[in-house]
């Protein structure tokens, strides 16, 4: 599937959803909790790029990493504070085979925004000791609705380099991992002066978002006689601005703020094949956000974390088995005063302390040969941010006034998660409901006030409840082992002080027909997909928030295999959207300034790649 984020992506997964700004931006939604709420890892350590944003991508580039595990649900026991909706876990690709080299080549053309987005990896193993590089460049021109109409200064472009050097031996493995990510995204607002001047190229104009991201990290681990010791420590710095243009056109540094997070990770496992097995560990981090724009959204400050934790597994049978855990957390933010009390946009100096003792607890068993069940209940917790504590002014990325509160108090989730699985040769059917309580949620309300002709949201704080769940089925029948049959349905409700819970992803069915065909020819088709994608209407909406009408999309692929020495070069083509449908997603930023999601997309990639013995 084709998308324009690598959040969008992820959003294909049952349960996840995205809050999108429609030109790259996407932050990913799981079972209706995002943002600070979800905590993201790669390289063994946790991103940290001002998630607090809902027009804050994810911060990473999809290059380079060999699959994404994800969490539903309170994961804080191993992941610590802020992972009370779920962890997404981007795991990087593997080594070359020892003492070979490998090479891949990557390049993909998009109808829709014009765009490119071009990869190049280099992979070489000798003696246990590896090498992996990998780059990218991305750009997009404007992309269009389904009516044809060019979302000005919707055009984006990325670039990253990541490399990792490593070495493996019987007693001890390290890895030495650095990514570059280089971003600009233009930000739509959709006034006269902008649409008088259009037109559609692919630097993004004023008002724009640049924004940097380095990430390292170290990752070590020892194997023991019955145990193994894993270490990783880590620093993320991240540079995010916001530029206009000032009387002159030239770039004037509105927002800009940079942020130093250096964490550690360490974990210890006992020897698995006991009854018993068990990890403990720490985690850390010392964060560090300075301000450098004329305007201030988050004023300068640190925080600090600290947890540590213990889990279990009791093995009954090798069917069935029992998990528990504890954990404590310790949340440590300090700010500094911006501005004189009674100024516009003041914020005062904060300090505070957040602590907290979660647990988690399940069971898994399987109950006859084909039938199994999963059950769960954890909590999670997380301290407000300085965004939601200190807001008071114009969130210009979002359109809106926000005005924060510094009598928040900490969220403390508690989630129940069942799943019961069915599983022969022909058939997968899945189960799993969800009831996610939630005590001193902290959401932004909309109100009926306007300051500076933006619209007022206000951070607000009671108990509240998600609960839905999600249900699927893959059916592949003999003698047809080649063709599948999927379909799922996920749906997210949320309330609170019983009125609707604000930007809550709506219910959706998707349905696949996927074909997977294996074939010996020079050229062969190796699949082809047809997707249905249907959105119900969301109508359960909050106070002031407007209500989002159904729609449906199609989209198809194929792929294609060309026989070349041990390694298949492959061609894949396809269309999003296929019947160019006009519509708005729930979660869309832009839906509250009219500008509709991308309209169709025709698609086509080619895949090259190498592999060589090296002597």
């Amino acid at each position: 599937i084709s998308a324009m984020s690598l959040a969008e992506k992820l959003s294909t997964i049952s349960g996840v959803s995205q809050v999108s700004t429609g030109n790259g931006i996407g932050k990913p939604v799981i079972r209706g909790l995002s943002g600070n709420r979800v905590a993201v890892f790669t390289q063994g350590v946790r991103v940290e790029n001002q998630q607090w944003g809902d027009e804050h991508g994810l911060g990473l580039s999809e290059n380079g990493y060999e699959n994404v595990e994800i969490i539903k649900g309170p994961a804080s026991l191993l992941y610590g504070s802020d992972a009370i909706g779920g962890v997404i876990y981007f795991v990087d690709e593997r080594y070359a085979k020892d003492n070979f080299i490998e090479t891949h080549l990557q390049s993909k053309y998009s109808s829709n925004t014009a765009g490119w987005d071009n990869r190049l990896s280099l992979k070489l193993s000798k003696n246990k000791f590896h090498f992996n590089a990998f780059g990218s460049y991305n750009t997009n021109k404007d992309y269009k609705d389904g009516s044809g109409f060019y979302v000005p200064n919707s055009r984006f472009n990325t670039g990253d380099f990541k490399t990792t050097f490593a070495y493996t031996g019987q007693n001890y493995s390290t890895a030495l991992r650095y990514n570059y990510l280089k971003e600009n995204y233009g930000i739509t607002e959709l006034d006269s002066t902008l649409l008088a001047n259009y037109k559609n190229g692919r630097d993004p104009g004023f008002v724009k978002q640049p924004l940097t991201t380095h990430i390292i990290s170290w990752d070590n681990t020892v194997f023991l006689k019955n145990s193994k010791l894993k270490f990783v420590i880590g620093h993320v710095y991240n540079q995010r601005l916001e530029l206009e243009a000032d009387s002159l056109g030239n770039p004037e540094t509105a927002l800009g703020l940079r942020v130093n997070s250096t964490s550690y990770n360490v974990r210890w496992y006992s020897a698995t094949k006991k009854q018993w097995s068990f990890i403990a560990g720490s985690q850390g981090m010392y964060q560090y956000n300075k301000n450098i724009g004329s305007e201030i959204l988050v004023p300068d400050g640190s925080t600090f974390d600290l947890g540590v934790f213990a889990n279990s597994t009791f093995n009954f049978s090798a069917q069935s088995f029992w998990q528990v855990g504890l954990r404590f957390d310790n949340r440590n933010i300090n700010t500094k005063e911006n501005g004189s009390p009674g100024d516009e946009g003041y914020k005062p100096a904060f300090t505070n302390s957040y602590q907290s003792i979660n647990f988690s607890t399940g069971v898994y068993h399987k109950i006859k040969d084909n039938l199994s069940l999963r059950a769960n209940i954890a909590s999670g917790f997380r301290a407000p941010n300085t965004f939601e504590l200190l807001s008071n002014g114009v969130h210009e990325g979002t359109y809106r006034y926000e005005i924060g509160s510094t009598s928040l108090k900490s969220e403390n989730s508690y989630q129940a998660d069942v799943e019961l699985s069915y599983t022969n040769e022909h058939i997968d059917i899945s189960i799993n409901p969800f009831y996610n309580y939630i005590r001193n949620y902290i959401y932004l309300s909309p109100s009926d006030s306007v300051i500076d002709d933006l619209p007022v949201y206000y951070y607000q704080q009671s108990n509240a409840g998600l609960f839905g769940g999600e249900a699927s089925i893959h059916f592949h029948p003999h003698p047809l082992d080649w063709f599948h049959v999927e379909a799922s349905y996920n749906s997210v409700f949320g309330r609170a002080n019983g009125q609707n819970l604000p930007l809550i992803p709506s219910q959706k069915i998707v349905t696949t027909l996927r074909a997977d065909i294996k074939s010996n020819k020079k050229f062969a088709l190796r699949n082809a997909f047809i997707q249905h994608n249907f959105s119900f209407a969301q109508n359960k909406v909050a106070a002031f928030e407007t209500p989002t009408p159904s729609y449906n999309l199609l989209n198809a692929g194929v792929g294609f295999s060309i026989k070349n020495g041990n390694k298949d070069i492959v061609l894949n083509a396809g269309i999003s959207n296929l019947f160019n449908q006009k519509y708005f997603d729930h979660l869309s930023r832009l839906k509250t300034q009219g500008i509709y999601n991308a309209g169709r997309n025709i698609y086509v990639s080619l895949s090259v790649p190498f592999e060589g013995k090296m002597k």
